[in-house]
């Protein structure tokens, strides 16, 4: 899925936000930094009749003492997990590279640019297990109820959209997308991730091109908006880069592990597909080393088999590399 980002301000500011960029870094912003003051604002369902209802049921007496003292514990349950989600790191985009307004508050009046990720790609080396939510557009706050409360665990990304996933109707036209992170703070991401850059109709020159020259060798498309004609629509016109043959960012070639590829009776009708399929891996751009290389079981066809290749991330992480037959055939590799 393909997201965007829009970016603008001073040029201190811009500089900071290209600076990131040559570092594959995004920020993951506190609740509390949001433009919008009704960020994880909602309605605590706290009405006495109904908890005493729901835990008549639990303790099949009419305890009031206990009664009490469990509707004291969902509450302090709910304001932990509260002050636990307003430590959430958030990053907010878009599924729309040309709407005007979001041109116009985000990217410094067309000043500014905007960058297109593949999503997928842009969580998958720091923080895939972290959630994305699609932000829902509300005419009311979002409800917690005492029923969310009574297994927090399986409702907690329920109650965490209803937290950061939730806004007025007002903001529908963002069309918004978030990658919610434990805690704030830098994170890295696979250069790969980022795509494409459309800079603002009113973007200086020299920052367009100060922006190839910083980030030659990504394989990075970029484009320029310009206004339809008798239109209040935007459209892209693709930018030449003036880098487009610079040598190809972070390229190198890992070393593979002594005893790698081992071939035995299942592997060895396989031996040409599976040492193309180390030369690939080596050359993937976080691969350290190559550490085990195999035939997959579970992926593949007879006539497409699928071969699994084991590497040591730059990060010290252990990753398996899935590759198809008709897709080493057709990789072209790099000396």
């Amino acid at each position: 899925m393909r997201v965007f980002k829009y970016r603008g301000g001073s040029k201190e500011i811009l500089r900071r936000d290209l600076q990131s960029l040559v570092k594959s870094q995004i920020y993951m912003a506190p609740l509390q930094s949001l433009n919008d003051p009704f960020e994880a604002k909602i309605i605590t369902d706290g009405k006495t009749f109904e908890v005493s209802k729901i835990l008549s049921l639990i303790f099949s007496c009419n305890d009031e003492a206990k009664i009490k003292e469990a509707e004291k514990g969902f509450s302090e349950i709910l304001k932990k997990f509260i002050e636990i989600s307003l430590s959430f790191g958030i990053y907010s985009m878009s599924k729309s590279y040309n709407d005007e307004l979001l041109w116009a508050y985000y990217a410094d009046a067309h000043r500014g640019f905007c960058i297109e990720y593949d999503l997928e790609k842009l969580k998958e080396y720091k923080m895939e297990t972290e959630p994305t939510i699609t932000v829902e557009y509300n005419d009311k706050m979002p409800i917690i109820t005492t029923l969310d409360l009574f297994n927090l665990e399986k409702n907690k990304q329920l109650i965490q959209t209803k937290l950061v996933g939730t806004k007025s109707k007002r903001w529908k036209h963002e069309q918004e997308i978030r990658i919610v992170t434990g805690q704030t703070g830098l994170y890295d991401y696979d250069y790969r991730a980022l795509k494409s850059i459309y800079f603002g109709y009113r973007s200086e020159e020299r920052f367009r091109k100060l922006t190839m020259r910083v980030l030659k060798g990504r394989g990075i498309k970029y484009y320029l908006m310009q206004p339809k004609d008798s239109s209040y629509e935007f459209e892209k016109i693709e930018l030449d880069d003036p880098f487009i043959n610079a040598p190809h960012y972070l390229f190198s070639i890992a070393p593979v592990d002594d005893g790698i590829p081992y071939f035995d009776n299942i592997t060895k009708p396989y031996e040409d597909l599976i040492l193309k399929a180390i030369e690939i891996v080596r050359r993937e751009p976080y691969c350290d080393k190559v550490i085990d290389a195999y035939l997959s079981s579970s992926k593949g066809t007879k006539e497409n088999p699928v071969i699994y290749v084991t590497y040591t991330r730059s990060d010290g992480l252990i990753r398996n590399f899935f590759i198809a037959k008709n897709e080493i055939l057709a990789r072209k590799m790099e000396n």
